[in-house]
């Protein structure tokens, strides 16, 4: 069953109009003069949070920002290594609220108001996607590496000892468990029928969202760390082991295609335009036939891809650890501008109404505009 978490380890903006702010908003020149919008995480103004959370609560903002960062109702939500979600607001970049779950947070999950993280330490918290108050808490039987997904009033949770548990989104009890065949899960998406999981232990799995069941498993002695990605009734599968795209039937598993990158994908394959794009840990993005695998085009960016590439308008924007953002022309693989972050970027671009968020490993954010 859930539980109620103890709420004064957050702070919230909202509540506190007069709290310190906790994050600093610049604007800067990039490299061409067009003028970007930059959100810094000040070290000293988080400290500030022991004294509204208690001296339990050392959140810092040095720690770097590994995940996804989502973007919903005009609020930014992320996950820093350090521990805590912050939310900030999506235009200016102030901060809103912040929470400290302890851990390794996994990237945010917003759903009917809520945001959802899971930590290494094995808990799965529901915050208030206003003001950042605990709704609920559960305890995993493994650490969660894996973001929660929520479909249907259901919060879906994976495991690192490869347990899946359904839980009621209201107050977080649970309604249903299972245990997949492989541990170490890492990622999890939901479709209208599935539960897609992927294990460094080996192999990409799919799932009965409603009854758990296994509908399918694709190379178990292979580590995978993106879900595979279904458009229509193919699935595409990035392998970490041997450097492959693979096609499989989203509904048997049964391989299509197959395509040799001869570099591990770690993030899931992005597919858009009848193309599927990879990013690989030798710096090459590569474009590929959705339907027969045949390779476009390959452009080498320059530095290790760790993130799934962003696909918007015909862009494919692919981030490195050497700090850049490309921006790839989706046909013709002609890169068509550079930025540079002030650190590593190894957590996909997320991009909406137009603009790019870049969350760095140094814990700044920034946000570029691509109008025009």
């Amino acid at each position: 069953m859930g539980t109620d978490p103890d709420g004064g380890r957050t702070r919230s903006r909202r509540r506190e109009r007069d709290a310190d702010v906790a994050a600093t908003v610049a604007r800067r020149e990039d490299e061409d003069g067009d003028e970007v919008l930059v959100c810094e995480f000040d070290r000293t103004a988080l400290s500030l949070k022991r004294e509204h959370a208690g001296d339990d609560c050392p959140c810092r903002a040095d720690g770097p920002t590994e995940t996804a960062l989502t973007v919903h109702g005009g609020t930014a939500y992320l996950g820093c290594a350090n521990g805590c979600t912050h939310a900030i607001d999506a235009d200016d970049g102030t901060e809103e609220w912040s929470f400290h779950a302890g851990g390794r947070v996994t990237a945010p999950t917003v759903a009917n108001g809520t945001v959802y993280a899971g930590t290494n330490g094995g808990t799965v918290v529901a915050l208030d996607g206003e003001t950042g108050v605990p709704r609920w808490e559960y305890a995993t039987t493994g650490g969660v590496q894996a973001a929660p997904n929520a479909a249907d009033e259901t919060v879906f949770v994976a495991a690192d000892d490869g347990r899946v548990t359904a839980l009621h989104e209201a107050d977080g009890s649970r309604l249903r468990t299972f245990s997949n065949a492989a541990r170490a899960l890492c990622a999890l998406e939901v479709d209208d029928e599935r539960l897609l999981l992927a294990s460094l232990d080996g192999g990409a799995y799919a799932r009965g969202r409603i009854d758990g069941r296994e509908r399918w498993r694709f190379e178990p002695s292979i580590a995978v760390r993106g879900a595979p990605a279904t458009d229509g009734d193919v699935a595409y599968v990035g392998t970490v082991d041997g450097g492959r795209v693979y096609a499989v039937s989203a509904v048997t598993g049964r391989e299509r295609w197959r395509a040799d990158l001869s570099a591990s994908v770690w993030g899931s394959p992005t597919v858009a335009d009848g193309l599927v794009y990879a990013g690989c840990d030798d710096g090459v993005v590569h474009a590929l036939d959705a339907e027969t695998g045949t390779e476009r085009w390959r452009t080498d960016v320059g530095g290790r891809i760790w993130a799934s590439p962003t696909v918007v308008d015909g862009i494919v924007l692919a981030a490195t650890d050497a700090g850049d953002v490309c921006a790839i022309d989706g046909e013709s693989g002609t890169v068509l501008w550079w930025y540079r972050a002030t650190d590593a970027v190894i957590a996909p671009v997320t991009v909406t109404d137009a603009t790019a968020y870049v969350a760095d490993c140094g814990g700044v954010v920034t946000a570029l505009s691509l109008s025009r």
